[in-house]
């Protein structure tokens, strides 16, 4: 949960919060990917091409099957908001960090794809690495995708809010969510510079009993609320690129 050797560790919290990554790592249920296909399609009509990538909110981890992991669930929502047949893809890794993205969208050879949906970020935080090194591993992210699909609507999900995890005791959950937040910050400013890129950051973190079993991952209650309002401006920026 939290390594002392990285860049930016606050010191001053090290008595506590050492101890509470600790324990939080030792006492927190270890859930595995979601079981299933990490490909599908939802809905009728025009094919849209979807792939989305990232870390263990692509690869399922708090749901059972893939078809109620993030990926399938936004398919299903923008095909009934758009009335079209989205194609997905997925391609996630438990714990995987911006570096482990950044290997797997060198190997991303579709250029058909017109939504890439990106999720990294959260490991980086819970692993102590400084904002700086993050934010340019993310720029190279964001040009490798946009040079292997130069059409694709490209959207980070933002985020996650640490604050509100119920694994996390406190001070641990407070300076991980000040952490995220300023990440998400930075980032944030990054994205606004760069054309066909939105950054949409979670819009009301979910409920305490909306969480995975591990207080940590959302469930699927969560996931499918937040698909039904991610499908929302992805829709509406789709449909206005092709005006």
């Amino acid at each position: 949960m939290l390594n002392p050797a990285a860049n930016n560790f606050p010191w001053l919290w090290a008595p506590i919060l050492l101890p509470q990554g600790l324990w939080v790592r030792s006492h927190t249920p270890r859930l595995g990917e979601a079981a299933g296909p990490m490909k599908g399609s939802s809905g009728q009509g025009l094919p849209l091409k979807m792939h989305a990538l990232g870390d263990s909110i692509i690869a399922g981890v708090g749901v059972g099957q893939r078809s109620d992991a993030l990926p399938a669930c936004l398919a299903d929502s923008l095909g009934r908001r758009l009335g079209r047949q989205v194609h997905w893809s997925a391609a996630g890794q438990n714990g995987a960090r911006a570096n482990d993205v950044l290997t797997g969208v060198r190997a991303f050879e579709d250029s058909r794809a017109e939504l890439l949906v990106l999720s990294v970020g959260l490991n980086d935080v819970t692993g102590l690495m400084s904002v700086q090194p993050w934010l340019d591993e993310m720029r190279q992210i964001f040009q490798l995708l946009r040079t292997t699909a130069p059409d694709a609507l490209i959207v980070h999900l933002g985020l996650p809010p640490l604050a509100h995890f119920p694994a996390l005791p406190q001070p641990l959950r407070r300076v991980l969510g000040e952490r995220a937040q300023a990440f998400d910050e930075a980032l944030r400013r990054v994205i606004a510079q760069l054309p066909g890129v939105m950054h949409l950051c979670f819009d009301t973190p979910p409920r305490a009993d909306q969480f995975a079993s591990d207080g940590y991952h959302p469930g699927p209650a969560a996931i499918r609320l937040w698909a039904e309002f991610l499908a929302g401006p992805i829709g509406t920026a789709l449909t206005s690129s092709q005006d």
